[in-house]
């Protein structure tokens, strides 16, 4: 499920602007902290014994990447520090999620 969600997120992410359907969540940013709250929790669940914080790195190292492939003029997309941001918020809220959810040991 992680590498399917990641792989959607990926081409969504990544085709020109026009081609890109409307925001469903009423706010790209919203859709920013979904995207990244369930790659947090699905990542937290397919790797129960990883740190946190390097789950969480790698995720922001992911969006981070999408950003920068997104400043290239090829790409036909902007990057924007609030998407980046938005996508720190998404991760931290989906460990929280499954650190409330999950049941305890």
């Amino acid at each position: 499920m992680f590498l399917t969600t990641t792989a959607l997120i990926t081409d969504l992410a990544l085709q020109p602007s026009y081609a890109t359907p409307a925001s469903v969540l009423g706010s790209d940013k919203v859709e920013h902290i979904a995207a990244f709250l369930t790659l947090a929790m699905l990542s937290r669940l397919a790797w129960p014994t990883l740190s946190r914080w390097l789950l969480g790195g790698l995720l922001a190292l992911y969006g981070l990447g999408i950003e920068f492939v997104q400043s290239m003029d090829f790409v036909g997309r902007t990057a924007s520090v609030a998407d980046f941001v938005a996508d720190v918020v998404g991760i931290a809220l989906g460990f929280l999620a499954i650190r409330l959810l999950a049941p305890r040991k």
